[in-house]
């Protein structure tokens, strides 16, 4: 147990938060010294899409003094650094709670099951940029019997990081964004319609559960007014399967859009009429 409790330390250290707290994971390489288990909560994506070598899922957990929102520009997964599309992050917030999962292994499957946590959430880098928008925590979570507290490590906001919106966009405002952005993870309206389908589907209410059915609506009310071609590419976007062709696409798309720009130019530079400079005989003095 002991070297696997220099190998967990050692992963901890990847994660933005945990990386320069000696005490912390100190606490949480003793917690799961004790429990001989780890969790991670699950509150986005995470939820519908978890990380590998899960053991057990346990439902209907809660977070208190924590709200949900879509505070975090991502310019990778679900938007582009031409178009930042929206992801959601958690912040302290007193009067608020977030409902979600636990996700958990057991001491056998701890060191893999942490590895494939990190390798899906560590920060990388794109044309020297850090997507450096997630922090992570060790957080009390309430368990379904609302008594017993299990610990968590848990995704929560940066609020240092450049793509932190520390003032919440308005619901029109997210709206224009989600129906628009993309990325290498696909369209930003699939990761909302795959959140809140999951929260239906699961009945996970909590304080953000009622502005994120109004989101929904209003997003699929601004793709209603999209342009036919960019509703066809979005749709189209949506159906490929590998993040291959994902990056493709979307990197055709921006050559695509650089020569119709070239070609607009080009047109409004030869399209302008000759301008006729009316010639006058001058007038000779007498």
């Amino acid at each position: 147990m002991m070297e696997q409790s220099h190998v967990l330390d050692e992963a901890l250290k990847l994660l933005t938060g945990l990386d320069n707290d000696l005490t912390k994971r100190a606490h949480i390489v003793e917690y799961v010294r004790e429990k001989r288990k780890i969790a991670i909560f699950a509150y986005g994506s995470l939820i519908w899409n978890p990380c590998g070598h899960v053991e057990e899922i346990i439902p209907n957990c809660l977070l208190n003094g924590y709200m949900k929102g879509f505070i975090c520009q991502d310019f990778i997964y679900r938007g582009t650094k031409d178009f930042p599309g929206l992801t959601m992050g958690l912040k302290p917030c007193e009067n608020s709670f977030v409902k979600g999962y636990l996700l958990m292994a057991g001491v056998h499957k701890l060191i893999s099951f942490i590895e494939a946590f990190i390798q899906r959430e560590t920060p990388i880098y794109v044309d020297g940029t850090k997507m450096d928008i997630y922090t992570y925590d060790f957080l009390p979570i309430i368990m379904p019997d609302e008594k017993t507290i299990e610990w968590a490590l848990t995704c929560v906001v940066n609020s240092n990081s450049q793509f932190y919106l520390p003032m919440t966009l308005s619901i029109k405002q997210q709206a224009q964004i989600i129906s628009r952005a993309y990325g290498i993870n696909g369209t930003n309206f699939q990761y909302l319609h795959n959140t809140l389908h999951t929260y239906r589907q699961l009945s996970i209410i909590d304080t953000f559960t009622e502005e994120m059915e109004e989101l929904y609506a209003a997003v699929n009310i601004y793709r209603q007014y999209l342009t036919d071609y960019e509703r066809r590419w979005l749709e189209s976007f949506e159906k490929l399967t590998t993040k291959d062709e994902r990056e493709l696409a979307i990197e055709l798309r921006k050559t695509n859009n650089i020569l119709m720009r070239r070609q607009k130019l080009f047109h409004r530079t030869y399209s302008i009429e000759p301008i006729v400079t009316t010639k006058y005989n001058r007038m000779i003095s007498v």
